[in-house]
């Protein structure tokens, strides 16, 4: 399983412990064209570059994989965009996935959405 994959799983397994966030609008990679929601929160996981990897015996014994998570939200968003945030990093914190880094909210200039991206980080053990 990619690592997009594997998180945008574990959101969705627990997607109700994640105010405010409905599984059909959280994405990887890109937004469906078909989720043309105006007033919900938009979610997109991609991958960052892995993080290296610890090695024994001449064998690959885990390697840190990483991904960012792209909030969208619209710009008049009633919500508590923090409250969610702290929510999935919670939610991705209880499977030791942990944040690294958030940028903080954002106005994009385009389409007046406000985002925020946040990126993780997790241990992947090979075996």
């Amino acid at each position: 399983m990619t690592p997009a994959a594997y998180v945008r799983s574990v959101l969705e397994s627990r997607i109700d412990d994640i105010p405010n966030l409905s599984s059909e609008h959280v994405h990887t990679f890109m937004i469906d064209p078909s989720d043309n929601a105006k007033e919900d929160l938009i979610l997109v996981i991609s991958e960052l570059v892995d993080g290296g990897g610890s090695y024994g015996n001449d064998q690959e014994l885990n390697i840190t994989r990483q991904v960012q998570l792209i909030f969208y939200y619209p710009p008049n968003y009633e919500f508590d965009m923090s409250e969610i945030e702290k929510s999935v990093k919670q939610v991705l914190f209880d499977q030791q996935i942990r944040c690294f880094s958030d940028a903080g909210h954002v106005m994009t200039p385009d389409s007046q959405n406000i985002i925020n991206t946040l990126k993780f980080k997790y241990t992947e053990e090979e075996l």
